[in-house]
């Protein structure tokens, strides 16, 4: 009986939500990237994947990204949180015309990764020019 209210017990002991907020503007040669997409995602420390929100800019460029996760895990354990971003924002406006998406991530500082299901801090990320070329960006294969 002891061993099935530990069972029990133990991930309620260790259940605890972590969310994230981020905001900013996407531009592209100076005007608004519109409808580019964003995923965030992350990875729990322990199990496995955790949240997955997909949104996309609207005709001013600015986002909006948020989720949070119910972590069974130690209060010290975190997350991996990064925003993915999607665009067809090139260096050499000519190039636009290829159909393949560009694609980079961000990693959100632990700063900004809170303790219960809304967020209280958001990272703000500002303007991000797509057309200036990132670490680690790439071209998705068509």
């Amino acid at each position: 009986m002891k061993i099935i209210f530990l069972l029990i017990a133990i991930p309620l002991v260790l259940a605890r939500e972590l969310s994230v907020r981020v905001i900013g503007t996407l531009t592209c040669h100076g005007l608004p990237a519109q409808y580019a997409e964003l995923q965030l995602v992350s990875k729990k420390v322990f199990g496995g994947d955790a949240f997955s929100r997909d949104v996309f800019t609207d005709p001013s460029g600015l986002f909006q990204i948020a989720g949070y996760i119910d972590l069974d895990a130690p209060s010290w354990a975190t997350i991996d949180a990064r925003i993915y971003i999607w665009h067809k924002c090139y260096e050499k406006p000519y190039e636009q015309s290829d159909p393949c998406y560009n694609w980079f991530e961000i990693g959100i500082p632990k700063l900004f990764i809170n303790e219960g299901p809304l967020a209280q801090k958001t990272w703000d990320l500002g303007e991000i020019r797509l057309e200036v070329p990132k670490k680690g960006q790439k071209l998705d294969a068509c």
